[in-house]
This record gives structure tokens, C-alpha cells and sequence, in this order.
């Protein structure tokens, strides 16, 4: 029955928790697929080659029920299972929050979909963001703060949107291996201009309408930081998250069923 099967993948998922969490845990596994396989067999739920934020949500509430199940029922007398569904309810939340920002720099046609070809711009962000971000970071700030007083005002914003400002982030985007696929000089201007105005407004942390540069590399090591921990969920249990979502919703993998 469903409940069987729900207690079954909330059990393994709990001693996958575990065995993650243990020095080594990851032992002799085969090397992973490419970040972006990965994600597309996880949250490409009805398997039309296009991942929706829609399907990321979806899929991640369904296992943050399930792991809320395995953590409750299945951790036992192991002891640590309230940690461990906490971490990952954390994690969990965190990517729910991160997921929308990451498919606007992402999402070239602003299609509101993730295609194939899109999609591959995470492993080579994955390597990317393995190393320091600090220089991209300070070479953006510096073309968009005209006045050099450490801040972002809301005049040097709107600048950014028009050439010649436009061109030099472009421009230095273009020249790292990192360079969102939404930022590039290879799509319309009006549409780069309109997703470094979105890019722009997640680094304003306190919403006041300026960007310290502070704020700005508090903002990227944060996006670093999650883009990092999701991929390294993703990587050690991409198969099992595939599975568990898929029976989150009934279809015990299907997908396509009804």
C-alpha cells in the first residue's frame, strides 16, 4: 500500500541521513553524474526535459514530509534523529528560498522553465564556485559604483541598465567561467538589463534601496554558500531524492501515469 511504501522510503531515507552524516559517508561511491543530470532527475517531475519552480517546490515539500516521517519513526534509539530532520528541514527551507533566484539567472528566454541546455550552466557554476568568488564580486561592484563611496545608490543602479555600465558587468561576467547564462552579452539587452536589475536587488539585504559593498559580499558568499550545499545534497543522494519524490506522489516513480 502507499503507507507501506511511505514508512519503507522514510526509513531508508533515515539511514541514508545517517550514513551521511558519518566521516566517510560517502566511501568508496562511484563518481557522481554532473550536477545538472542530477537536478534534472530529481525535479523534472512529468519528464518533459524542463525543470519548473513549480516541480521544485513540489518535490521538496514531499520530502521534507517524508524525512519528517523516516527522522520520526525510523532514527530510533540511534539517537541524533531530531538533528538530523532539523538539518535537513534547514536545508530543505533553504533551497525552497534560494530556488527562484537561481532560475531567474538561469532562465535565458525568461520561459519561466529550465531546459536542457539551461540547466547545464550548474555544473559549470558547481566547479566554478568551488573557488574564491571575492574578485568577480569587487570588478562588479567597482563598474557599477561611479562614485567610488562603497555603496550602490539607487541612481548608480538604474546606470547599470544602460550602456556603457551594462557592457563592463557584462563584460567581466563574460570573461569567468561562472557567467549566468541570463547575464550575457549573447541575449537582448533589454532582457541582461532586466535580470541584473533582479541580481542587483537580492544583494540589497536590508531593503533600503542602497548596496553597501558589505552587503553585496555578504549576499554572494551566502549564494555560494547554499548553491554549495544543495549540490552536495543533491550529489550523495540525487537517485534517492528521485525515488522519495516520486513517491510523495503516489506514483511510486511513474510520473507520467494519469
Amino acid at each position: 500500500s502507499l503507507n507501506v511504501r511511505f514508512l519503507c522510503n522514510a526509513h531508508m531515507l533515515a539511514l541514508a541521513l545517517a550514513a551521511l552524516s558519518q566521516p566517510g559517508g560517502r566511501g568508496g561511491a562511484p563518481a557522481a553524474a554532473p550536477l545538472h543530470q542530477v537536478v534534472e532527475q530529481v525535479f523534472d517531475t512529468d519528464k518533459d526535459g524542463k525543470v519548473t519552480l513549480s516541480e521544485i517546490t513540489t518535490t521538496l515539500d514531499g520530502l521534507a514530509a517524508i524525512s519528517g516521517m523516516g527522522m520520526a519513526g525510523g532514527a530510533g534509539g540511534a539517537g541524533g534523529g531530531g538533528d538530523a530532520a532539523s538539518e535537513m528541514a534547514a536545508k530543505i527551507r533553504a533551497a525552497k528560498r534560494f530556488a527562484p533566484q537561481l532560475i531567474k539567472l538561469m532562465d535565458v528566454d525568461s520561459s519561466g522553465t529550465l531546459s536542457r541546455s539551461e540547466l547545464k550552466w550548474l555544473s559549470q557554476a558547481h566547479k566554478r564556485m568551488k573557488s574564491s568568488l571575492k574578485d568577480l564580486a569587487q570588478g562588479v561592484f567597482d563598474a557599477i559604483d561611479a562614485d567610488a563611496d562603497d555603496s550602490l545608490s539607487p541612481q548608480e543602479q538604474t546606470a547599470a541598465l544602460s550602456q556603457p555600465v551594462l557592457g563592463a558587468v557584462v563584460g567581466l561576467l563574460e570573461t569567468d567561467p561562472i557567467k549566468p547564462p541570463a547575464l550575457s552579452a549573447s541575449i537582448e539587452e533589454a532582457a541582461t538589463a532586466e535580470n541584473l536589475r533582479a541580481a542587483v536587488a537580492l544583494l540589497d539585504g536590508d531593503g533600503d534601496g542602497s548596496v553597501s559593498r558589505k552587503e553585496a559580499y555578504r549576499a554572494v558568499a551566502a549564494f555560494k554558500k547554499q548553491f554549495l550545499e544543495a549540490a552536495t545534497l543533491l550529489e550523495t543522494m540525487g537517485p534517492m531524492l528521485a525515488m522519495f519524490g516520486g513517491a510523495a506522489r503516489g506514483g511510486g516513480g511513474g510520473g507520467r501515469g494519469r
